[in-house]
């Protein structure tokens, strides 16, 4: 939570303007470096928080006339609870704003003027408010990974059609912002919640 806080006062400290989410390149760069691997590390810890939870039931689910919700009614960002699939793009060479120049760890080249350029740091600023809320209640996100644990197993019975069915929300190997030799605080936060899941995953079912 600490590094969260952090991440959220360097935004504002950096933010252009008064309108909008415009960050420095740099900056938008420096809190990617900090949010993936921080969101991998969250994802393995709800799904550790989802083992101890007893078996839960879903209903299967009809389509409702008059459900919205009023658009005035605001609503805070759902924490995303599965790993992104690996994005080999690294290897044609397409990194994304600022990749092509610099990896987001050479905070050296990041202090090049080309890296004022401003971006629009509003979908990093949802995700860092989901973040912040996943790690105010990981009971919560448990429960949310236990019915689609639940909903995956009636998809596999045939109880359910089959949408956009993964057999887990961790992605195969290393995780998201996975870096070998750590170069923030977040990273041996990351190795250690990654070892955990591990081992919980690959432990014998002992029901």
């Amino acid at each position: 939570m600490g590094i969260v806080s952090a991440l959220f006062a360097l935004v504002a400290a950096a933010r252009i303007g008064r309108a909008g989410m415009m960050l420095p390149r740099r900056v938008w760069l420096a809190v990617l470096f900090v949010l993936r691997p921080a969101e991998a590390a969250v994802r393995r810890l709800v799904l550790i928080a989802a083992r101890g939870l007893a078996p839960v039931s879903v209903k299967r689910r009809f389509g409702l006339v008059g459900t919205i919700a009023p658009a005035d009614v605001p609503r805070e960002p759902a924490f995303c609870l599965f790993d992104p699939l690996k994005d080999f793009s690294f290897f044609s060479g397409d990194m994304g704003p600022g990749f092509e120049e610099v990896l987001p760890g050479d905070f050296a080249a990041l202090a090049d003027s080309r890296f004022d350029e401003p971006l629009d740091g509003a979908s990093l600023h949802v995700r860092l408010r989901a973040l912040r809320l996943a790690l105010a209640d990981i009971a919560k996100q448990a429960r949310r990974l236990a019915r689609w644990t639940a909903r995956r197993g009636m998809m596999l019975r045939g109880a359910l059609p089959v949408r956009n069915l993964r057999m887990s929300p961790v992605r195969p190997g290393l995780p998201p912002g996975w870096r070998q030799r750590p170069a923030h605080d977040i990273d041996p936060v990351l190795h250690e919640c990654h070892r955990l899941a591990r081992d919980l995953l690959n432990a014998p079912d002992s029901s």
